[in-house]
C-alpha cells in the first residue's frame, strides 16, 4: 500500500461518508458489506445499493470532482481500501483489467438506479 492507497476499518453501523461531503476518494470493499443510501426531501432514507466484498463505491465524487451524491454506512464490520485521485491514476495505469471491471460496475449501478427511479411513486403519478 502507498500513501495514496490505504486500508481503513469501520464497525457495523459506522458512517463512511455523507451525501454532500467534499472528499475525492473511493473505496474498495476488502471485507464486509456497505449500504449506499440517500434521503428524500422529506428526510426518508432511500437505500440505493449494497456493496459487497470486491466491489467499489464512491467513484462518482472522485471522477466528477463534485460533492458526494449519496451516503455510505457499514452494514457489517468492514475493511476498506481507500483510494485517492493519485491512487486511482496509479491503478488505471497498472491494472487495465480492473479499470474495465470498474466501468462494468458503474453501468450496472446506473441501470439499477434507473430502475429504482422508474418504480418510485413520483414517476408513477400521472399528471
Amino acid at each position: 500500500m502507498s500513501e495514496h492507497i490505504q486500508k481503513e476499518s469501520f464497525k457495523s453501523g459506522e458512517f463512511i461518508f455523507f451525501e454532500g461531503d467534499i472528499d475525492f476518494h473511493f473505496y474498495i470493499v476488502e471485507k464486509g458489506s456497505v449500504q449506499i443510501f440517500t434521503k428524500s426531501k422529506a428526510g426518508v432514507r432511500i437505500d440505493i445499493s449494497s456493496v459487497e466484498e470486491g466491489e467499489s463505491f464512491g467513484e462518482f465524487a472522485l471522477l466528477s470532482n463534485a460533492p458526494r451524491s449519496a451516503s455510505a454506512q457499514a452494514k457489517t464490520d468492514c475493511v476498506l481500501v481507500k483510494v485517492s485521485q493519485e491512487g486511482y491514476q496509479q491503478l488505471l495505469s497498472e491494472l487495465p483489467i480492473w479499470a474495465s471491471s470498474m466501468l462494468v460496475s458503474f453501468a450496472a449501478r446506473l441501470k439499477n438506479l434507473t430502475e429504482a427511479l422508474k418504480a418510485s411513486p413520483q414517476f408513477l403519478k400521472k399528471d
